[in-house]
């Protein structure tokens, strides 16, 4: 007999759902534009997330040599560099390949050029990147290069670090994602909200509708639960059907968006939608069935007598 009764209810939650077809329509696009300000929410977090991951991934802890820096002492500093735990990698460029370099940079600026010519000498040293596994990592190898440079015997050949601008990039960036995720948070239980009560709205319209089937369906001795059923069946699937829309119309949203997104946050949204597709897949679908299925109990629960 139970399973009768889930089956008598799935069913005619169904039959609610095609039968008020206004009342659906409206409750749909309320939620497919909820979830769709949802899933949007979870791309600015994604692309945000990347982009500050693109630019930390650039941000390093560059030291530079004087230029009458022994080589032999270079390549021991090197080697000291390399065994700490928080490094991940460096690089060393040599005098011979900085120079390259600014000859390079400045290969349209023959005035510099010809000065650099007149000198006896290269006047570069060479440099180091330094690469942390965490960014909060170089707050120790930047105090270490510090102490370095600054040697009290008079003898360092490090003529300077510049993690502190780097410092500043990164702190930056971390704090503008902090407020963007709480921005986003904020939004999304907003809407949220606003989608509950919305829906809970169009519903108690169902209600109205259908008060005559409920009368009847007291009379003959329904329980709370069977006449409850329905209706958070046909609010779930107001969800699901809201989900599958908004995801439908992610695809050409984002394919129209990709070239811009690559140019200002190196940034695929496509690729990354067609990547991630199966958590927001989950997380539109999952929402929408629980935001329909609440608005629904709550619609039931305050507004029919039973």
């Amino acid at each position: 007999m139970f399973w009768v009764n889930i089956k008598r209810i799935f069913r005619s939650g169904f039959m609610s759902f095609f039968r008020n077809s206004f009342v659906s329509l409206a409750a749909v696009f309320v939620m497919t534009m909820t979830l769709t300000i949802i899933g949007s929410l979870m791309f600015l977090n994604g692309i945000v997330g990347d982009f500050v991951l693109y630019v930390q991934d650039k941000v390093d802890v560059n030291v530079y040599f004087v230029p009458s820096a022994d080589e032999s002492e270079i390549e021991s500093f090197v080697n000291e560099i390399k065994s700490f735990p928080e490094v991940s990698y460096v690089e060393l460029d040599s005098r011979e390949t900085v120079l390259s370099q600014f000859r390079i940079r400045h290969q349209d600026d023959q005035l510099t050029l010809q000065a650099l010519d007149e000198l006896a000498e290269n006047p570069f040293g060479a440099t180091l990147s330094i690469k942390a596994k965490e960014p909060s990592q170089y707050e120790g190898i930047a105090q270490y290069l510090q102490d370095k440079q600054f040697d009290n015997s008079g003898g360092s050949f490090i003529d300077s670090v510049n993690y502190t601008q780097n410092k500043t990039v990164i702190d930056q960036l971390q704090t503008l994602t902090s407020y963007v995720k709480r921005f986003g948070y904020a939004i999304i239980i907003l809407f949220a909200l606003a989608s509950i009560l919305i829906t809970f709205n169009t519903l108690r319209l169902a209600i109205y509708t259908s008060r005559e089937e409920i009368k009847v369906m007291r009379l003959v001795g329904a329980s709370n639960g069977y006449i409850r059923g329905p209706f958070i069946v046909a609010g779930t699937l107001y969800g699901l059907f809201s989900g599958v829309i908004a995801l439908t119309l992610f695809f050409p949203i984002t394919y129209f968006l990709k070239g811009a997104t690559s140019a200002a946050f190196n940034v695929d949204i496509f690729e990354f939608y067609i990547s991630q597709f199966f958590i927001f897949l989950l997380t539109l679908l999952v929402v929408g069935a629980l935001l329909g299925a609440v608005s629904s109990f709550l619609a039931v629960r305050k507004y029919l007598s039973v």
